[in-house]
């Protein structure tokens, strides 16, 4: 029973720790540089989504509709571009942290220990 109990304050510590401490392999997170990006991109396109929508229940004239969404596309464009250029940006990546033998040998382990031969 005592054992149990660690174990519980120790999973709680944890749980309440990490996100203290942050998460290391992604730094831009904590800046909230991609979050931003990504909430103006959700944003940029739900409006071309309701913009579609009003169109086709006839509220909106085919002039309105076209410059709209022309509109509306220049106000996403950039916020795409910015996303993909800090996805492709080399120092954004994650850090690996397991080295390639050790995720090997973990994977012949649990192949291992579920009984699959291959």
């Amino acid at each position: 029973m005592e054992i149990l109990f660690a174990v519980m304050v120790i999973v709680s510590f944890v749980y309440i720790l990490i996100p203290l401490f942050g998460e290391p392999c992604w730094p831009f997170l904590k800046k909230g540089v991609l979050t931003d990006l990504r909430s103006a991109k959700k944003e940029g396109l739900m409006a071309i989504s309701e913009l579609d929508t009003e169109y086709e229940m006839g509220k909106l004239t085919n002039d309105d509709y076209v410059s709209l969404r022309a509109s509306l596309k220049k106000e996403v464009t950039p916020v795409l571009k910015k996303e993909m250029d800090i996805k492709a940006h080399e120092e954004l990546k994650p850090v690996k942290l397991l080295t390639d033998k050790f995720t090997s040998n973990f994977i012949k382990e649990v192949i291992r220990i579920c009984g699959i031969k291959h």
